[in-house]
């Protein structure tokens, strides 16, 4: 039995290969399915019509994330205008996030695959593919006739060290540049930041064992020789041991990689000793998630740090030899137009080497979600199915809502003029 797993254009400046797409078509090769993976957003825009015109995979995953539910759904159009025996699944955080409503809107999609879906979806393809029925699969949603079945949650993969390393042979990975050396070592975070959706590694961590993450760091090496490497989890030093055994286990190596982090290292969990074992493991930058320069607003969204912590782990990495980005975000829960100047304070007392800016955009399930609904007025924007939904770090983003105390022509004029004084000095990532 043939599947074949798409990723959709997704306007990232930066594509890195789909890791979520490669471990599904590594859990589904191990049970002896044939997959083939198109990743949209580097290979050639005729890629899938010319797979289509020679192969007929009986099922076909899309994978849906915000900001490109437009293109996963002209994938499915295009996969059922040829072959509409065909059966369409959907999955990703788009998916996770939309549930049934997404089925309900979109006939053309027969099932989603919710959360985590590495179990899942082999169970799943072998249900089709031994034409039993779909009642019972945990994390599935499914089109039973005319009726639209939602079977119980599965909880979230407990032992990652049971999952095979993602099927990067199935990727283009020349095509990804220096970014194609990208890991997950842990999912989940348990921290509740008000903006944050996990609505598919969940909130509880769970950590690679350190064994597992050097081997597989060793296996993008010899195979793909990757000189830069970057992680990707949503808290990484959750588990500071851990975290401190795969770094003694890459200088013991001596693997002589650049390590960026571009997640997942909080302010509140860096020690100068860890910092330094960072250091002579490779790192050259660590990205802080502060959202925030205002102690207030920190509070509000729940981040759960302050800015002594954020100004002292800013000074230990720079003093590690280590660049120190961060991310701030404009139009958190709170914040009016003084988030500017704001921010030119708190760039004027510490130094930072780069900052990745966001218009705060709420996601649907999330407190910033709510919030927005009690304290907000929605703007002219489809909050249904989220199509018009922005790419919050680019340019051109554009706010969704607005409060009285911030209306969306000044929060679209803070975020403008923030990214002109961030790139006038050399800042703006």
């Amino acid at each position: 039995m043939k599947a074949l797993l798409v990723q959709p254009y997704g306007k990232s400046l930066f594509p890195v290969p789909p890791l979520g797409l490669g471990y599904l078509a590594a859990v589904l090769e191990d049970r002896g399915f044939e997959v083939k993976i198109i990743d949209m957003n580097v290979e050639s825009s005729t890629v899938l019509e010319e797979f289509l015109s020679h192969e007929l995979p009986e099922v076909v995953g899309v994978s849906c994330v915000i900001g490109n539910p437009r293109q996963a759904f002209a994938v499915v159009n295009k996969v059922i205008r040829d072959f509409p025996e065909c059966f369409v699944v959907a999955g990703g955080p788009y998916a996770s996030i939309m549930g049934e409503a997404m089925l309900v809107g979109h006939r053309e999609i027969d099932s989603l695959v919710l959360g985590e879906g590495e179990v899942t979806f082999v169970e799943l393809m072998e249900r089709l593919r031994n034409k039993q029925d779909l009642n019972g699969v945990e994390g599935l949603i499914f089109r039973d006739g005319c009726k639209i079945r939602s079977n119980s949650l599965r909880d979230p993969v407990e032992a990652l060290d049971g999952l095979p390393f993602p099927a990067r042979e199935k990727l283009p990975m020349e095509l990804y540049g220096e970014n194609a050396g990208v890991l997950f070592t842990s999912r989940g975070c348990p921290f509740q930041c008000v903006f944050c959706s996990r609505s598919v590694f969940g909130r509880r961590w769970r950590g690679h064992s350190p064994e597992y993450v050097l081997s597989e760091i060793e296996y993008l090496r010899k195979h793909y020789g990757i000189s830069k490497l970057s992680f990707l989890d949503d808290n990484f030093t959750f588990d500071l041991d851990r975290a401190e055994k795969i770094f003694d286990g890459m200088i013991a190596k001596k693997l002589n990689l650049h390590l960026y982090f571009w997640n997942g290292i909080r302010v509140d969990s860096v020690t100068k000793g860890l910092l330094s074992k960072m250091k002579r493991a490779g790192c050259v930058a660590i990205n802080y998630g502060i959202e925030s320069a205002d102690p207030e607003i920190l509070a509000r969204i729940k981040k759960g740090i302050t800015l002594d912590q954020v100004d002292e782990a800013i000074k230990m990495t720079r003093e590690a030899g280590m660049r120190a980005n961060v991310f701030l975000m404009i139009g958190n829960p709170g914040d009016s137009v003084k988030v500017v100047d704001n921010v030119r304070k708190f760039l004027d007392r510490v130094k930072v080497d780069g900052v990745h800016l966001s218009l705060a955009t709420p996601i649907p399930g999330t407190e910033f979600w709510r919030w927005a609904n009690e304290n907000g007025h929605w703007l002219a924007y489809d909050q249904k199915e989220l199509l018009d939904w922005p790419i919050d770090d680019v340019e051109d983003a554009y706010p969704v809502f607005e409060t009285p105390e911030f209306t969306a022509e000044q929060r679209k004029e803070a975020f403008q003029e923030t990214r002109k004084y961030l790139a006038k000095n050399g800042l703006l990532l």
